[in-house]
């Protein structure tokens, strides 16, 4: 909507936008378990990161455990790639790889700062409030990042530090977010 004040002038525009689609983050409450996004300090959302190929499992929890053991510590933001492309649009939950329940709860009780994937979705349609990967990382406040882009072009990159802050919506179940890696 274009304004004008005088001799200034510009225009303001209305969005409206849905919080889970493209890259976002997922707060606790998306899975009845707990806080909104502002019920995180800044901090959450970003930290060093370690990331991961897992292009070679299969969809549904495939990802087990042993693909991070030595190799995370406490406080990084763990991302993997899946290679996730998304299906032609049909009403079938999109199939994708993730985490065995092992392997999130391994990476929830270091504890991790944040876990994201290029998939559509850290777990797939079988999951509940009290069984999988939402579960093992939001009922502890650990971010949730989906749908990323370019993970890949951190493989077998070192000094990484990721930040993904979304805007602080009161009770926020999500939000679309703008993550950036900066390679030190």
């Amino acid at each position: 909507l274009p304004w004008a004040f005088g001799d200034i002038s510009g225009s303001n525009a209305y969005y409206t936008l849905f919080n889970h689609g493209g890259p976002h983050v997922d707060a606790p409450n998306h899975y009845g378990l707990g806080g909104g996004l502002d019920s995180y300090p800044v901090e959450a959302f970003s930290g060093p990161v370690k990331a991961f190929d897992a292009r070679g499992y299969p969809p549904g929890p495939s990802i087990p455990a042993e693909l991070f053991r030595h190799n995370v510590e406490a406080g990084d933001v763990v991302l993997i790639v899946t290679g996730y492309i998304p299906p032609v649009m049909d009403d079938a939950f999109p199939q994708v790889v993730t985490l065995m329940d092992e392997a999130a709860e391994f990476l929830a009780t270091l504890p991790v700062r944040a876990y994201g994937t290029d998939g559509f979705s850290v777990g797939g349609p079988n999951e509940t409030s009290t069984s999988g990967s939402h579960h093992s990382f939001l009922s502890r406040t650990i971010p949730v990042y989906e749908q990323l882009l370019n993970v890949e072009k951190l493989l077998g990159k070192q000094n990484l530090f990721f930040v993904g802050v979304p805007l602080n919506i009161n009770q926020g179940d999500g939000m679309l977010v703008r993550p950036v890696v900066f390679i030190y």
